[in-house]
């Protein structure tokens, strides 16, 4: 405790909460009150545990429960007594030497009056202390600082301006203290300033500002902050913080230019991109389609917003191909220079060069990956249509000769057929008439079958040159039954049932019979050999005729045994066939193509593998003006 010179020596009397609450108020301050407590009287044992630790942590030896347990040679200077009871008041009175002061219940108000006065005065001196030392600090700080410090009065004049604003400023001290703005600047170049200076000595609020100062004849970009200086409620004046934001500026200003340049840069080549006709599209890493150009519009017949947001891969003919690609892309950067077929939006098949490429994020993980691709199926065609010029090219140099070689049989055969003819004019009365009827029919056909070999081998040269066509009125139900009547004896031996569906309002139109009856000769002989392979199946062909505006259509079903799917892309290809070898030479359909193409019309095929196929012929009713020629024969 307590061992001043003129410390009090106290004794502490009481009770319960009062008690232990006036030992915690004089547990600090006890030394301020000059009290040297020696001794506790804890007249209940009701907070009797509270008291002594109390006591303990206070250094106070002496702790009873009763007046009598007291010492005798205890000589205390001041009782104080917290209880109210008169009883213990004059037990307490008694049992001290005379002379000893008792402050009681009614005195307490004054100790807790003097314990705030205490508490009071050193805050107070704690808090000048304080300020002092805060004050200190600060004149430290404002000319020491790496900043342009000012201070200014109510006025706007100048109190201080720190070392490194004098420096900044090209000023000294005695050029600017008591001064204001209009003398150390340009007159209005700092007006900014002032307004924002004014505001925060109405306000009393911290602004901040940005401008410009003229400093040694060149424009410094600043940022002022202000703060005002409050005394007492009163603003006094303000501090004011310049930093220098000239190289920010500029910096700010450079950006601001390459963020333009870049922005235009942006623009054109999204520009670019989204007019190329190339197809671009962007995916995620999932390979979900984010973007989806103007080119791919075209190439795939899709609208952007039909496609944003699913795989890519569902746009492919071949899904799982695509996937392995953009595994690729994902794991080496880049996947190049692949085919890949898309479908478009018709379902044809688009083939395309095909480029991945992955763009990592700032956190290095794939962030998004473009395809490119080019539309490559007009060149493949062109290269396979090249391809084939050059066999066709053989077989043009073989073609012309094997025409003289059937020609010149042929032309013996029907100056035979001839002379028979003559003969029986001659002397056909000596004949039977039956007989004699046989023979004429016999050498009309004769004649007709001549000249069919002889329309075979012009259709072959066909391939290689430019051969003119006989275009006459068409009486297409005669034509298909002459095409029947050819391929009699085979339809009776195959015993396939003939289903003819025509149609009673067909128009005529004009093309030439002779090629039109190589095609459809040719799509009933493929229906017969497709029925012959499916032997324990009843054979049926069905023809059907029908218009449809400008067009006639033919339709030749049968329900063979069907074309694989992976052969009907390609069965109008040169000398690609289904048939088993040494029967089918490749030649029968492509002939068949290039005629309907070269009369101005088309062929198309749906099949169902191992149940049917059927061949739609399409002809125009007005064929050009000018048969096209063959698209593989041009220019040889």
């Amino acid at each position: 405790m307590n061992t001043s010179r003129n410390s009090i020596r106290t004794l502490l009397v009481g009770s319960g909460r009062e008690l232990s609450d006036l030992l915690a108020s004089l547990s600090t301050r006890s030394r301020f009150l000059e009290l040297d407590l020696i001794g506790v009287v804890d007249l209940t044992t009701e907070n009797e545990a509270e008291v002594r630790e109390l006591a303990r942590e206070m250094g106070i030896l002496l702790v009873v429960s009763d007046l009598s347990d007291l010492p005798e040679d205890i000589h205390p200077q001041l009782a104080i007594l917290t209880s109210a009871e008169a009883s213990e008041y004059e037990n307490l009175v008694r049992i001290l030497p005379e002379g000893v002061p008792v402050l009681g219940p009614d005195t307490a108000g004054i100790l807790k009056g003097m314990i705030r006065l205490v508490e009071e005065n050193r805050a107070l001196r704690s808090d000048s202390r304080r300020l002092k030392e805060t004050r200190l600090r600060l004149n430290v700080f404002v000319e020491t600082a790496p900043l342009a410090i000012y201070v200014k009065d109510t006025n706007l004049r100048y109190k201080k301006m720190n070392r490194h604003s004098l420096r900044l400023m090209g000023l000294n001290e005695e050029s600017v203290l008591g001064k204001t703005d209009h003398a150390l600047f340009p007159a209005g170049r700092v007006r900014w300033l002032q307004k924002v200076e004014q505001e925060t000595l109405l306000t009393g609020k911290t602004l901040h500002a940005t401008g410009i100062l003229p400093v040694r004849g060149l424009e410094m970009h600043v940022q002022v902050t202000l703060f005002p200086i409050i005394e007492n409620k009163k603003t006094e004046g303000l501090y004011g913080l310049v930093e220098d934001t000239t190289e920010l500026f500029v910096s700010e200003q450079k950006l601001h230019e390459v963020d333009e340049q870049l922005n235009e840069t942006q623009k054109y080549l999204r520009e670019v991109l989204e007019n190329s006709r190339d197809m671009i599209f962007l995916t995620d890493p999932e390979g979900n389609i984010l973007s989806f150009n103007s080119g791919a519009e075209k190439v795939l017949g899709y609208k952007r917003e039909d496609v944003v947001g699913l795989p890519a891969h569902s746009l492919c003919a071949l899904p799982s191909s695509f996937a392995k690609l953009f595994e690729k892309s994902l794991l080496d950067g880049h996947a190049t220079r692949y085919e890949a077929e898309f479908m478009n939006k018709s379902g044809q098949p688009v083939i395309c060069n095909i480029s991945l490429t992955k763009i990592d994020g700032p956190d290095g993980l794939p962030l998004e990956v473009v395809c490119l691709c080019r539309d490559i199926t007009t060149r493949l065609r062109l290269k396979n249509n090249l391809i084939r010029s050059e066999r066709l090219a053989a077989v043009g140099q073989m073609a012309s000769g094997v025409a003289h070689e059937i020609n010149n049989p042929l032309a013996v055969i029907d100056t035979i057929a001839g002379l028979v003819e003559e003969t029986i004019a001659d002397e056909g009365a000596s004949l039977e008439p039956a007989t004699r009827d046989i023979l004429t029919k016999a050498m009309g056909r004769l004649h007709y079958q001549v000249k069919r070999c002889t329309s075979i081998t012009h259709s072959l040269l066909g391939f290689v040159r430019n051969t003119s066509t006989g275009l006459v009125k068409i009486d297409l139900e005669a034509l298909l039954d002459e095409c029947l009547n050819v391929l009699g004896i085979e339809i009776r031996r195959s015993q396939t049932e003939i289903i003819r569906m025509f149609s009673t309002n067909l128009p005529e139109f004009t093309s030439d019979p002779m090629l039109l009856q190589q095609v459809f000769v040719n799509l009933i002989k493929n229906a017969l050999d497709a029925i012959e392979e499916v032997p324990d199946r009843s054979g049926v062909v069905e023809i059907t005729t029908n218009t449809d505006r400008n067009r006639i259509s033919v339709t030749i079903q049968d329900n063979g045994v069907g074309i694989p799917k992976n052969d009907q892309e390609k069965i109008f290809d040169l000398f690609h066939t289904t048939k088993p070898a040494g029967k089918g030479t490749g030649l029968g359909l492509s002939i068949v193509h290039d005629i309907l193409y070269r009369l101005g019309g088309n062929i198309r095929l749906i099949s169902e593998p191992g149940l049917w196929s059927r061949f739609i012929v399409e002809l125009p009713l007005e064929p050009p003006e000018t048969p096209l020629p063959d698209p593989t024969s041009m220019n040889l």
